[in-house]
């Protein structure tokens, strides 16, 4: 596989492989005819996540000649090759991914400006491919929003929080924590949204879960 990067894409690529990283430790690559496929799951296989980036989206782009390549690699040595999304914007003009099947490399070249190449060759092990199987048909209930609704509503939240509840009722949706300081004393912040502030929303039964940052 070959393919390039330019422009404001680059920021889009890091940026996806920054949410995968929240998913789990390893990044799946599947490249196929149809784009690039990044996914990632967490340990428990509760929680699934998965990138198509489509021939349109790079400069130029060529699958792997075998169409049933895939492979995995921890995905923090990917990560720390885009770790700083405000110097990519500003100082690469174009990257380049290539995988080597035979030596089991990744090589990912960013061309910065004034000619600086940066060049990082990272192992992968080969895998089998990765699908989470589920028919959305089936789910008793659907809670969908706009993406900037949920991200201001987790902002009210620390980053060191370790879990935060969601509960959902006929005609509304509360998201709360629960946290004991080293004196015992209990603190809840609880915040709660009317449906019709979310996108679409089925609830045929009472629903509460929790998230933890372990998931």
């Amino acid at each position: 596989m070959d393919c390039v990067v330019t422009g404001g894409n680059v920021k889009v690529l890091a940026k996806a492989i920054h949410s995968l990283s929240r998913i789990g430790e390893e990044l799946y690559l599947e490249p196929v005819e149809d784009g690039l496929a990044l996914r990632s799951v967490n340990s428990s296989r509760s929680a699934f996540a998965c990138f198509l980036l489509s021939p349109l989206f790079f400069q130029r782009y060529q699958a792997a000649s075998d169409q049933s390549f895939r492979c995995k690699m921890p995905i923090k040595s990917v990560q720390a090759v885009f770790k700083s999304l405000a110097s990519l914007e500003r100082s690469v003009e174009k990257c380049r991914i290539q995988l080597n099947s035979e030596k089991s490399r990744l090589t990912i070249t960013l061309h910065c400006k004034h000619g600086l190449l940066k060049t990082h060759n990272l192992s992968f092990q080969d895998c089998e491919s990765l699908q989470a199987v589920f028919d959305k048909e089936s789910c008793a209930n659907v809670l969908q929003a706009q993406p900037r609704l949920m991200v201001d509503t987790v902002l009210h939240f620390p980053p060191s929080l370790d879990e935060v509840n969601l509960s959902v009722s006929s005609d509304r949706v509360w998201l709360r924590n629960h946290v004991e300081d080293d004196a015992g004393i209990s603190h809840v912040r609880l915040y709660s949204y009317d449906m019709h502030e979310t996108n679409q929303v089925k609830v045929f039964s009472s629903l509460r879960l929790s998230q933890s940052n372990d998931d």
